[in-house]
């Protein structure tokens, strides 16, 4: 499939007709399929200009027009014959008797499909087949359906399309009830298909059609399996944007989301005194970035527990506080909120180094141990507090947690525990390399530092933090079965250094994989949250 997004209407109009215009130029005589509706009115508004213009000829052209309504005579104003003369071939030099559309006035609709398939393959098929789009995902009027008609046929609108249409008439009553349209492989037998979207009520459709879905359920989504198919469609249809907020401990980092693209950023200080203030910020920084684009969506991520809508975050000032709510109210907007683990192993799937799993785990080594869970493609959060491996005991009677617990996974294996680690180590082996490394500040790089200059205490220190690394995740993948444990955090950048020697300690088989979106897959996956 080749995409073509165009700034608006009317570029997506003539960027159209620029093609059809190429295809009369290298073949005279083109089989071109039309479609109607008020999609190509722009295109062949641009093609009549073409004309007149003697930059296109249609003398030695065939057309077969999609559809038309049944039953209504070819003459009433609201029939696809009476559309066609009105925008386009009352305009050119299309000989009458080249002029093809199905017979809404037919007396035997059966028999009128039959003929009017008869007479396509007659011609040797489309060259060049023009679609639009229903905002169900139809084309022509093959409505989504459990089973998709293959050859000209007559059809029963949906209510969907009756109620898209009916601007067209005195009132839905007036919409005919049936439709006869060519068949999805009549469509597919085209030599070229070019489907033409336009307007915001056609982006849910255009959305699928751009994912990696094939269903009957969305029959614009079987263009896919077309080897020469083109999709122009203008910024409305194509966009999908939505806000990510990701609230981590020093800022919330805010990013307008075009269809997993991150187009915009800003960012804005957690320094606020209680949630009221918080969300007042978070709020004021989104207002901004909706001012610059149509936003249909805000997601948030945020660390702590989410039950019933409400946060409760130690180290933010959120304590059950409904910020969904309370943004949702002050954005108009609908607003969805997650765990940040979660929100990021949504990102990692959907765009990073997770794309295309079903089940896996991210893994978020920094001050504490984050964990996301994926399964089905969705985000699992049980109660609300699902995700909480940080806590979980593997040293029994251990190192003390600040949750009241002994022996927490993240008192050995979170960053922190490796600086802390590090220091101890640099204090008892003043005379090692390590100890020289950790006289200024001591970081998640600390460690790695010393061993890049040999230092045997550096490497104990680093084995031992592995061994203690490698406990989790086999507990994680023996309850999970993940497709893949994907790590992220500050630790993840030293990307090999960490999952090959993570690989080795592991009791059983598991892909491992550093993430690849870093910050960004927070935003992401928050902003993904309605999907």
């Amino acid at each position: 499939m080749k995409l073509i997004v165009c700034e608006n209407y009317d570029d997506m109009s003539a960027k159209a007709a620029e093609l059809i215009k190429e295809q009369v130029k290298e073949k005279p005589n083109s089989i071109l399929g039309l479609a109607t509706g008020s999609t190509p009115v722009g295109m062949y508004r641009c093609l009549t200009e073409m004309y007149k213009n003697g930059e296109i000829d249609f003398k030695d052209v065939t057309t077969f027009n999609l559809d038309e309504y049944y039953p209504i005579s070819n003459d009433d104003p609201q029939s696809y014959h009476t559309f066609m003369k009105e925008n386009l071939f009352s305009h050119i030099n299309v000989p009458a008797d080249r002029i093809h559309i199905p017979n809404g006035d037919t007396s035997d609709p059966i028999a009128e499909c039959e003929s009017y398939e008869a007479a396509i393959k007659e011609h040797g098929g489309v060259d060049l087949q023009i679609l639009g789009i229903g905002r169900n995902g139809h084309i022509g009027f093959n409505e989504p359906s459990m089973r998709l008609n293959t050859s000209t046929h007559i059809t029963a609108l949906t209510n969907d399309t009756i109620d898209a249409n009916s601007r067209f008439f005195e009132n839905a009553e007036k919409v005919p009830t049936h439709a006869l349209t060519m068949g999805i492989s009549t469509i597919l037998a085209s030599k070229k298909i070019i489907l033409l979207a336009s307007g915001r009520s056609k982006n849910d459709a255009i959305k699928e059609l751009l994912s990696d879905a094939i269903t009957t359920n969305n029959p614009s989504t079987m263009l896919k399996v077309h080897p020469d198919f083109t999709l122009i469609c203008d910024r409305d249809a194509y966009s999908d944007i939505r806000l990510g907020v990701d609230i981590g401990g020093m800022s919330a980092k805010i990013g307008a989301v075009d269809n997993g693209e991150i187009i915009d950023r800003m960012s804005v200080p957690v320094e606020a005194p209680d949630g009221e203030a918080l969300a007042n910020a978070i709020a004021e920084a989104c207002s901004e970035m909706m001012k610059k684009h149509s936003v249909r969506f805000v997601g948030v991520g945020t660390p702590g527990i989410i039950t019933g809508g409400k946060i409760d975050a130690a180290n933010l000032p959120f304590k059950d506080y409904p910020l969904g709510e309370v943004l949702g109210e002050k954005l108009g907007l609908p607003v969805k909120i997650e765990n940040d683990a979660n929100c990021a192993a949504l990102g990692e799937t959907l765009a990073g180094a997770g794309r295309g799993a079903q089940n896996l785990l991210l893994v978020t080594l920094g001050t504490g141990i984050g964990l996301g869970i994926i399964s089905g493609g969705h985000i699992y959060s049980g109660r609300g507090a699902a995700g909480e491996a940080g806590h979980m005991c593997i040293e029994y009677d251990g190192l003390p947690c600040p949750c009241g617990e002994k022996g927490c996974w993240e008192q050995y294996a979170s960053a922190s525990a490796l600086i802390r680690e590090t220091k101890e180590a640099a204090a008892a082996n003043p005379d090692s390399i390590l100890a020289e490394c950790a006289k200024n500040e001591v970081n998640g790089k600390t460690v790695f530092e010393a061993m890049d200059k040999g230092c045997e205490t550096a490497k104990a220190v680093y084995d031992k933090y592995l061994d203690y690394l490698a406990v989790g995740i086999t507990n994680l993948a023996n309850i999970f079965d993940p497709e893949a444990i994907i790590i992220s955090g500050g630790l993840s950048n030293e990307g090999a250094r960490l999952s090959e020697p993570l690989c080795e300690k592991l009791k059983i088989k598991c892909d491992i994989r550093i993430a690849s979106l870093k910050n960004d897959a927070g935003i992401i996956g928050a902003a993904s949250l309605d999907d």
